[in-house]
């Protein structure tokens, strides 16, 4: 498998040369709004830096959630309506409303390609807060040869991931970070669930992203790496190539 970190959750994952890009959104630095309870400053905090070249040749579009910092309806100007797009079932009507024609949905399994993709749905929260986040959804990527990516998607440590983890026994784990915080919850992986999935599964891969890019996530890159030293933890900078 070969990542490439874009910003945020946006990255591309390549397997078996299919390149997938996952959560693309493209605003430039400061035009959106900030999230309630974070800093005090516009999203997206940083510009894309990678080159956009990068980004020709993408095969298919997985999307987790629909959340502004996962999804922007321009990329179909990029893209096209006939961009493959791989999403939960659920967000159908919205897309197809938006003019994207080339869905793949996932209720539970589906094959794209030689790739088998799987639903895994998390928990954007706990409590109230977790209710109000809505839906949001990982996915299990199994390869020809049985070999697996579990994508997170926004999620905390939860039964959910820990059964996912249990059943599919992935190679590599994607692992959507940063601590984000809505009305002091956190809703996204914070270092205590990243170290529990370290601790848990001593010969998964987990690469980690969403951080440093919007106002409401609270765990940095460099925070991150102070806290927790493990040569199984990977976490990229923008631009930054892991092959695995």
């Amino acid at each position: 498998m070969k990542f490439i970190q874009i910003r945020h959750a946006s990255c591309i994952i390549e397997l078996d040369n299919i390149r997938f890009l996952i959560d693309p959104i493209f605003y430039k630095k400061n035009t959106l709004s900030p999230v309630e309870g974070g800093i005090n400053k516009n999203n997206p905090l940083i510009d894309i830096t990678i080159e956009m070249k990068l980004l020709e040749n993408i095969d298919s579009i997985i999307l987790t959630h629909l959340h502004r910092d996962h999804f922007d309806p321009e990329i179909i100007k990029i893209f096209g309506k006939d961009i493959p797009v791989i999403c939960q079932s659920e967000y159908e009507n919205k897309l197809s409303e938006l003019g994207f024609i080339n869905l793949h949905l996932v209720n539970r399994k589906i094959q794209y390609n030689d790739i088998e993709i799987e639903c895994i749905k998390g928990e954007h929260g706990i409590g109230e807060v977790g209710i109000s986040m809505g839906n949001t959804y990982g996915f299990i990527l199994k390869k020809q040869n049985n070999e697996v990516i579990y994508l997170t998607g926004d999620t905390i440590w939860c039964k959910n991931v820990e059964e996912a983890i249990e059943k599919y026994k992935p190679k590599i784990i994607i692992g959507f970070a940063g601590s984000a915080m809505v009305k002091n919850v956190h809703i996204t992986l914070d270092e205590n669930d990243i170290k529990t999935i370290l601790d848990k599964n001593q010969n998964i891969k987990l690469i980690v992203n969403h951080m440093d890019a919007w106002n409401h996530c609270f765990l940095t890159k460099e925070k991150l790496t102070t806290l927790i030293q493990n040569k199984n933890l990977y976490i990229p900078n923008d631009g930054e190539v892991i092959d695995i």
